[in-house]
């Protein structure tokens, strides 16, 4: 009696956790924006940080002045942006090396100049049709909305570049007094290093999708977080509890429901990159 007891307790909770995988991997499908607060991690000690991706990108064109000015408005915690260098060494924002995908033209980055990019003009995204002209942002116009704003933290991910004109980028970052707030990303851990040389102070996380065990010890070399794509997390679960046992901070990305979001949340990441979860 007492082993069919079991058996059914058993099988009960086997169903439990299928119908939570099953919502888990559902509700992103049928979701746009999201509003409100986190269910669950909102009650705990240190809730996580929303960071809108590449702008608050669910609702307007990725990369584009109305998609930070709408993630501002929103209330994140941080807007996220993409940066390459041009052939002569200007900072755009803009998330693609090449750039037929999202403008209607074509060629690298690295291989045009800032004039010659400033010709374009952006043609994919959310909303885009609600637009008529939206030239490829710069860096300056980007940090210009954080400053404005007052409180939004900026977050760059270091897309593509020269490695020369990393000290540009610290300076253009300090000359709009946002040193002390940025946070600097890439999945490019040379870019973070050289960059560290720079700037001993600076916020960084390493983008991995699952992160090991041997990146953790390297984050914990250069004083990097680590941020890591949330549907790998049942990858690399030894290796996140390592980074918190250690100290390292935490982000996933990018996270368009709550439920994955508060998973990530008592998971042990403070930081939160979406699309579509709003504050």
């Amino acid at each position: 009696m007492k082993k069919k007891k079991g058996l059914k307790i058993a099988l009960i909770s086997l169903a439990a956790v299928i119908a939570l995988l099953i919502g888990i991997i559902l509700l992103p499908m049928c979701m746009e924006t999201i509003p409100g607060s986190l269910s669950i991690s909102q009650h705990t000690g240190n809730p996580p940080k929303l960071i809108a991706h590449r702008g608050f990108s669910g609702v307007y064109p990725q990369n584009t002045i109305p998609s930070f000015k709408g993630a501002a408005e929103a209330g994140f915690w941080g807007m996220e942006c993409d940066i390459h260098t041009t052939k002569d060494g200007k900072w755009v924002v803009i998330h693609d090396d090449e750039i037929s995908k999202l403008t209607n033209g074509e060629g690298r980055i690295a291989d045009l100049t800032f004039d010659e990019l400033m010709e374009f003009q952006m043609d994919s995204g959310n909303g885009i049709e609600s637009y008529g002209t939206l030239p490829i942002p710069t860096l300056e116009e980007y940090l210009q909305i954080c400053v404005n704003d007052g409180k939004i933290i900026p977050v760059i991910e270091i897309k593509n570049c020269d490695t020369n004109y990393l000290p540009l980028l610290k300076e253009t970052v300090a000359e709009y007094g946002l040193s002390e707030k940025a946070v600097f990303i890439s999945f490019n851990g040379d870019f973070l290093t050289e960059y560290r040389k720079l700037d001993k102070d600076a916020t960084i996380l390493y983008l991995r999708h699952n992160p090991t065990k041997e990146e953790i010890d390297f984050c914990m070399e250069h004083n990097f977080g680590i941020n890591f794509y949330h549907k790998d997390f049942y990858k690399c679960f030894s290796s996140i509890k390592y980074a918190r046992e250690n100290g390292v901070p935490i982000g996933a990305w990018t996270v368009d429901n709550t439920v994955y979001a508060d998973v990530m949340a008592l998971f042990g990441a403070e930081f939160i990159t979406t699309n579509k979860i709003t504050p």
